[in-house]
């Protein structure tokens, strides 16, 4: 009898610290949008290919994360690369992953040589937050990116601020911070 009870308090002990835990609560699959094939095909249409993976510095990994929106705790990258025939970069790819309270997203930032935004993609999103991140992916705001660098602000437009809901203007800084995220990685590494 108090082997059923020991064990019953245990399960109702396991259940509700689980269930508790944010972490716990909004872990749906993954949704792959684009793979990274399909983002190199598309990012880096034309040059030579190369391949670079970096293990940052300490000395790297101390200038980004004295970054006020620098959370990232990976230090190691993989970086798509395009030149042209005379060996001069043309642009980076790279990818970038962000953590929210409703998991993760995975942006995709194509740079030119002196770090300017050129394209994003979203390329991996859990199932839950695509509902809301559906409205960004169907207007303009991914484009306006475009030419901005490493020090482009962290707030919403009003017109952005009008088009989606409350979640998804959250789900819109997070982009907007991995496509920030990306430009800083590229100073540090390419600067």
């Amino acid at each position: 009898m108090l082997k059923k009870y020991f064990l019953a308090a245990l399960l109702v002990l396991f259940s509700t610290g689980t269930s508790m835990n944010p972490a716990w609560g909004h872990v749906t699959p993954n949704v792959r949008l684009h793979t990274i094939r399909e983002v190199v095909r598309q990012l880096l249409p034309t040059g030579k290919l190369f391949v670079k993976e970096v293990t940052l510095t300490p000395q790297q990994k101390a200038r980004l994360q004295a970054l006020d929106n620098w959370d990232t705790r990976t230090d190691h990258f993989k970086f798509y690369i395009s030149r042209d025939e005379n060996n001069r970069l043309q642009r980076v790819v790279t990818t970038m992953i962000e953590f929210t309270p409703h998991g993760f997203l995975v942006m995709a930032v194509a740079l030119d040589a002196n770090g300017k935004i050129q394209e994003a993609m979203l390329t991996d999103i859990q199932s839950e937050p695509l509902t809301w991140v559906d409205p960004i992916l169907k207007s303009t705001y991914i484009q306006e990116f475009r030419d901005k660098d490493s020090s482009m602000s962290l707030t919403l437009e009003p017109k952005w601020k009008k088009s989606f809901t409350g979640i998804s203007q959250s789900f819109a800084l997070s982009i907007a911070n991995s496509v920030k995220k990306s430009a800083q990685l590229f100073d540090v590494v390419f600067k």
